[in-house]
C-alpha cells in the first residue's frame, strides 16, 4: 500500500461531509472531476473501495465508513500542526492562560475568546475564574499569562505590571416583592441603608471590593454573580451586580442606586508579570482588551 496523499484524504472527509463530490467542490474550489480523480487515486493507494456509486448518489462502504473516523483526526492533527508552526514562526505562544475575577460577565469572556480565536488560529486559550486576592499570586507562579480583575488600592511588587481597562458600571437589584416595600427613588441613603439590612444581601466572591458586605447583617453568600440574581428572583433580596448582568425588561427584581443617583463603578485592570513569556497573542490582548471589552 502507498502512504495516502492528506490532501486526498481531506478530499475524502469533505466528500463524506457534504455528501456529493459536487459539494464538495463547491467548498473546496475544485471542480467535480478533479474530486472524483482525486478519490479514486486515494482508493488506489489504499488498495480499498470508500464509496458506492449510483449515478451521483454516494453512500459509504464498510470500508469507507471505518476509515473515515482516521481520516478527519489525521486532517485535523495536520491542520493543527501546519497552524502551530506558523504560530511558531511568527513568535506567536502555541497557548495563553487568562485568569478573570467574579465581576468578568460569561459574555464578556466569550467575546474576547472569539476576538483571539479570529485574530490566532489554533491559539489554544484556557480560561480560570478566581476572587480576585488570589490571581496576583496565580500570575507569580506561572498558573496564568495575564488577569482581568478590579482594581485594588495596594502596593503590587515592582514585577507587575497593571494597566487600566475600563470601569465596570454596578447597579442594585431587589427582589420585586421586597421593593413593594421600599420607596427606594424617594428615600434618603440613611434610611434606605437601614430598610436593605431588614433583608438578606445576596453576596458572592468580589462583592466585597465594590460593597463593604460586613456593614450588613444579614448576608447569604453564593459563589457567582449569576447565581446571587437568580436567588434574587426567588425571594425577598438584594444584591449588587454589574449592568451587563441585568435587563430593565425582567419582572423578577427592580433595579436602584444604592448611594445616589449614579450607579457604582469599579475600576477594572489587566495585569500580568514581566518575568513571563511575551508573545504576540499576549501583546495584541493587553492592546486590545479595553476595545473589546468596550464592543461588548
Amino acid at each position: 500500500m502507498i502512504s495516502p496523499n492528506i490532501e486526498h484524504l481531506y478530499y475524502f472527509t469533505t466528500v463524506v461531509e457534504t455528501g456529493s463530490f459536487t459539494a464538495a467542490g463547491r467548498k473546496l474550489g475544485r471542480d467535480r472531476s478533479s474530486i472524483g480523480q482525486a478519490i479514486a487515486n486515494l482508493e488506489v493507494d489504499l488498495g480499498v473501495k470508500l464509496f458506492h456509486r449510483n449515478g451521483r448518489n454516494l453512500t459509504l462502504t464498510e470500508e469507507g465508513e471505518n476509515l473515515y473516523g482516521r481520516a478527519r483526526t489525521l486532517v485535523q492533527n495536520y491542520q493543527s500542526f501546519c497552524q502551530l508552526s506558523q504560530n511558531v514562526a511568527h513568535h506567536i505562544e502555541s497557548s495563553l492562560v487568562i485568569g478573570v475575577d467574579f465581576l468578568t460577565t460569561v459574555e464578556e469572556i466569550a467575546h474576547i475568546d472569539q476576538a483571539l480565536s479570529d485574530q490566532f488560529p489554533g491559539l489554544n486559550v484556557q480560561w480560570q475564574n478566581h476572587p480576585t486576592n488570589n490571581l496576583d499570586s496565580l500570575l507569580e507562579q506561572g498558573q496564568v499569562d495575564i488577569a482581568i480583575r478590579l482594581y485594588q488600592n495596594r502596593d503590587l511588587p515592582e514585577d507587575f505590571h497593571p494597566k487600566h481597562i475600563d470601569n465596570v458600571t454596578m447597579s442594585s437589584v431587589i427582589n420585586c416583592e421586597a421593593s413593594s416595600t421600599l420607596a427606594t427613588s424617594k428615600m434618603s441613603t440613611v434610611r434606605l441603608h437601614s430598610e436593605l439590612r431588614k433583608i438578606s444581601l445576596v453576596s458572592y466572591p468580589d462583592l466585597n471590593i465594590v460593597l463593604r458586605t460586613d456593614r450588613f447583617e444579614l448576608v447569604q453568600q453564593t459563589f457567582s454573580p449569576s447565581s446571587a440574581l437568580a436567588i434574587i428572583r426567588q425571594k425577598p433580596s438584594w444584591g449588587i451586580f454589574p449592568q451587563k448582568l441585568l435587563s430593565e425588561q425582567d419582572s423578577t427584581y427592580r433595579i436602584f442606586n444604592i448611594d445616589t443617583d449614579a450607579p457604582l463603578y469599579a475600576r477594572r485592570i489587566a495585569i500580568w508579570h514581566h518575568n513571563q513569556s511575551f508573545g504576540k497573542a499576549k501583546q495584541w490582548l493587553i492592546s486590545e482588551l479595553a476595545t473589546l471589552l468596550s464592543k461588548e
